[in-house]
């Protein structure tokens, strides 16, 4: 990902910054002998290495100012640094006036040296505006992809209440005591739907619950048998998936049940290589309803991208299953 290209420059910049220390200390020590100030190479490198180590640190303070700031400009950090960099470097040249055989051969090192760390500090400055721009555009797209999957969820979710109520009605009118049982199954839906509307993540163990009482409400509506085997251990219970995601992939799967004449809808949740969870049903996704199912698919993708640094996501529909495919979060 971009982000972890502009992470990993980051971190290498940091190492260069200290190499060019380095080299601009050897060249200081050469400039502190041409000018007389001290015959001792070893001191002379101790305090050029001191000199580049403060020249280095002032572009990096006045960087960091910068770029916090809401409007950032080059040009403003160009100007201070040049400006405080020889400021600082004349204060030093006054302090050793009695000592510099010659003031021109000094300014044309100690000119070097600032004109150098201009470049590096100026490649720094760019480096954390990437960095900045780049944290933005994160911050757009997470907004992007929430608002996206909220509309995909409120969506889903008015279907599902719409074709609840529907199905009540007429349960209420001729068989009471299966009515009771669907308001019973229903609430319990709502109520997790409420819980977990605004949440990022949800533990794998209430989706699992949620998708129980799913399933159990679909039999009653459907007078249909719908056998929900789940085959993941405790230990998964904990792990953590995005809201909604089982119900929203079995809601296309109930839908294109109640359109066929099967009788038993076989559903199969299981963890695969302790990475990801997939849900396999017995009926192959059509294509009628490819489009939307694609974009909840792709949407997922970006959304675990977003939040994972990784897809993972994936379907496969043959001619007699289905699957889906998606990974854990650790608890």
């Amino acid at each position: 990902m971009l982000y972890d290209y502009f992470k990993v420059m980051f971190k290498n910049f940091i190492s260069y910054r200290i190499l060019v220390i380095f080299g601009l200390s050897f060249f200081c020590a050469f400039g502190i002998k041409c000018t007389g100030v001290m015959r001792d190479f070893f001191f002379s490198w101790m305090y050029g290495f001191l000199y580049c180590v403060l020249l280095m640190e002032l572009g990096r303070v006045l960087v960091n100012k910068i770029v916090s700031r809401a409007h950032v400009y080059f040009s403003i950090f160009l100007f201070l640094f040049t400006v405080l960099s020889g400021l600082f470097t004349y204060s030093i040249s006054q302090w050793l006036r009695n000592q510099i055989t010659d003031p021109k051969l000094f300014w044309l090192f100690a000119g070097g040296v600032i004109l150098i760390t201009v470049t590096v500090n100026g490649i720094y400055f760019l480096v954390k505006i990437n960095a900045k721009e780049r944290l933005v555009l994160m911050d757009q797209k997470y907004v992007y992809l929430q608002h996206t999957f909220n509309a995909l969820k409120s969506q889903n979710v008015i279907e599902f209440l719409k074709n609840s109520l529907n199905q009540t009605e007429e349960l209420i009118k001729q068989k009471p005591r299966l009515a009771v049982q669907q308001i019973e199954k229903l609430t319990a839906i709502l109520r997790y739907l409420l819980q977990s509307r605004d949440e990022k993540f949800v533990q794998l163990g209430a989706e699992i619950r949620n998708v129980k009482a799913y399933c159990e409400l679909t039999e009653i509506q459907l007078n249909k048998t719908v056998s929900l085997t789940v085959n993941i251990s405790e230990q998964f219970y904990t792990t953590q998936i995005p809201p909604l995601v089982f119900q929203m992939v079995l809601d296309q799967q109930f839908k294109l049940f109640a359109r066929k004449d099967q009788s038993v809808l076989s559903i199969e949740v299981y963890v695969e290589n302790a990475k990801f969870v997939v849900v396999k049903t017995s009926l192959p996704l059509e294509e009628e309803n490819r489009f939307k199912n694609d974009r909840f698919i792709n949407n997922l993708k970006q959304r675990y991208q977003l939040y994972n640094k990784a897809s993972g996501v994936s379907e496969l529909s043959t001619t007699s299953e289905y699957f889906v495919k998606f990974p854990l979060v650790a608890g």
